[in-house]
């Protein structure tokens, strides 16, 4: 890579603040890369909306980024992740693209002895079945347990994360995953963290 493209921002992207996690852990592992970050903060929350709604603002989100010459993009939103990566690999046309699911899914079956995973995420996520499919391809011994948690990402938009609230819909959305005793949980969603 030439001095020129090597100087060139990363691109990350997600629905809202969540992927403001990925941020922070790029900017430990990589202090001296430029970053330039586009939250839809206007639109959250995506997990509720229908894929040809998400297909939509992914595209404009990752044009918006282009036009900012970035040299890698960041999808930081499991929901985007899941229904509208190919929409993103098709525009980037060479730029890399890479994903939380990906990088959530390699990570829950290498930390998994038992091989009984959890993934709770936004009903669209976890619709896609996006997870369960690369773990299975990782490791089709895994065994993959999800559940859709719809009012975590506006409980956490609203800043409700100590309220009682929050915790008594915690405990009600892990229940189910938690009963069939799964050794690895992942938080599909970047808002979660």
């Amino acid at each position: 890579m030439s001095a020129a493209a090597a100087s060139r921002p990363i691109g990350v992207f997600d629905s809202g603040v969540g992927g403001l996690t990925v941020v922070r852990a790029l900017m430990e592992r990589l202090p001296l890369e430029d970053i330039v970050y586009f939250g839809d903060t206007a639109r959250v929350p995506y997990g509720v909306k229908s894929v040809a709604t998400i297909e939509h603002f992914t595209a404009q989100i990752t044009e918006f980024l282009l036009k900012r010459d970035v040299k890698l993009l960041i999808i930081a939103c499991n929901t985007m992740a899941a229904v509208a990566a190919e929409v993103v690999h098709r525009l980037a046309a060479g730029i890399p693209v890479l994903d939380v699911i990906e990088a959530g899914a390699r990570a829950a079956v290498a930390a998994s002895p038992g091989r009984r995973i959890g993934v709770i995420g936004t009903p669209t996520t976890i619709n896609s079945n996006a997870y369960a499919r690369r773990m299975h391809e990782l490791d089709p011994t895994v065994r993959v347990y999800s559940q859709a948690c719809p009012l975590f990402v506006p409980l956490v938009e609203e800043g409700w994360l100590e309220h009682e609230v929050t915790r008594l819909t915690a405990q009600e959305y892990l229940r189910p995953v938690l009963a069939e005793e799964v050794d690895s949980l992942v938080l599909g969603c970047t808002h979660y963290p």
